[in-house]
């Protein structure tokens, strides 16, 4: 994939993060003042907002990112099919957010029939999926040794086609019409909780410590690849319903988290150390690692899951997840390849960080209030306007990728 075809990949990344940040934008303020009459089904826009951050924006940019990377880690010329692969992935991505605008998951009637458009694309686009792992194994294999970017990216893709299993099954139910509340719960948690946790964190840790050996910096002592992959696997199995999940999953789920976050751990200490190697926004990103980490201990506790799941303390979590941690090392990662340090960046930053922190701390308000009796329509106030600025703050992105003419794409 040559330079500019990656910068272009990196920058619909971006305006995938833009339409879904503003459908954010839409949902927050909508809870407050309310809808517009063309965007009434909240769980279709919902849906439509969160697979477009999953699909278009984060699974977007990790792939262009380790396209980027991989030839220095391999010291191989990448296969001839990665452009069309990216295109396929792009336009199935964007694809996806119409698709679930119009009824998410349920059927789409077409004059008699019905489609399940959500499910159709899905399928779509874990076909792309598919053939970017392909692509990945056949420049990979047989290589004599695996650098620690290697081995994460791909216990990280094992792990997404283990999700993908989880979207399988999805698709089966909606198109055999089954009815099976506990099924449908595992299978809808293990592709989108598995893709999050699984692809992303594993994906984004192989990132950053192929940032830090472009840098020419080597980190010390153990790092753990394959035993954080294990012990993710079942945590998906935390989001389903405490009302269908039997105890014993839980427990099983709840310490194979407690180990991961374990493991996380020690790849966020050694991070930590190499902190002068990396963009400024590092710091917001590692306290979301340090608030993951610290939510996968206190479900620990007694009832705490069965309190917080599913409910506004989830959203709190998945937030802090996808955007604090996971999109803001992201951001930082594309920043430092695509712009130089200037005014513009340090607006978009200060934004972003702004916003960020406004909003997850008004979701955690909504996830509190009904527990210490506090008024919900100012953390819905609060998180609205959270969300605005780091819409404010993508869109600044993207306009200044857009106008900038040379950057570097690669760390090689």
């Amino acid at each position: 994939m040559a330079y500019r075809q990656g910068r272009r990949f990196l920058i619909l990344a971006v305006a995938a993060l833009v339409l879904a940040a503003w459908t954010g934008v839409l949902m927050r303020f909508g809870m407050v003042y309310g809808f517009p009459a063309w965007a009434q089904n909240f769980g279709a826009i919902r849906h439509a907002h969160s697979h477009l951050m999953y699909f278009g924006w984060v699974t977007l940019a990790l792939m262009a990112l380790i396209w980027a990377d991989l030839p220095r880690h391999t010291g191989r010329a990448l296969p001839r099919g990665v452009s069309l692969q990216m295109a396929l992935t792009a336009g199935m991505a964007f694809l996806s957010f119409p698709a679930f605008w119009a009824n998410g998951f349920g059927l789409t009637t077409g004059g008699a029939a019905g489609m399940a458009l959500g499910s159709m694309v899905s399928t779509l686009n874990g076909l792309t999926w598919f053939y970017f792992v392909g692509l990945y194994v056949f420049t990979t294999r047989r290589l004599p040794l695996r650098s620690l970017a290697v081995q994460l990216w791909d216990w990280a893709l094992a792990l997404l086609l283990l999700a993908s299993l989880g979207a399988v099954g999805l698709v089966g139910m909606v198109f055999t019409r089954a009815e099976h509340p506990f099924l449908q719960q595992l299978f809808v948690h293990q592709f989108l909780d598995l893709f999050a946790v699984g692809w992303f964190g594993l994906a984004l840790l192989g990132l950053l410590w192929s940032h830090v050996d472009a840098t020419g910096a080597t980190p010390r002592g153990w790092l753990p690849t394959f035993s954080l992959a294990l012990l993710v696997a079942p945590t998906f199995l935390l989001g389903v319903s405490p009302a269908v999940l039997p105890a014993s999953l839980f427990w099983v789920a709840a310490v194979a988290n407690a180990g991961a976050a374990v493991l996380l751990s020690v790849h966020g200490v050694q991070l930590w150390r190499h902190r002068r190697e990396f963009p400024q926004l590092l710091w917001l990103a590692s306290a979301g690692l340090a608030s993951v980490i610290a939510v996968a201990v206190f479900l620990l506790w007694p009832g705490v899951w069965q309190q917080s799941a599913g409910g506004q303390l989830r959203i709190f979590y998945l937030h802090v997840f996808l955007l604090m941690w996971v999109s803001t090392a992201l951001l930082g990662l594309l920043e430092a390849r695509l712009l130089s340090t200037s005014a513009v960046v340090r607006w978009i930053n200060a934004l972003w960080v702004g916003g960020v922190l406004v909003m997850v701390g008004g979701l955690l308000g909504l996830g509190l209030a009904p527990m210490l009796d506090w008024p919900q329509l100012l953390w819905l106030h609060v998180s609205a306007w959270g969300s605005l600025f780091v819409a404010l703050s993508a869109t600044l992105l993207l306009a200044a990728l857009l106008l900038r003419s040379e950057a570097t794409v690669s760390r090689q």
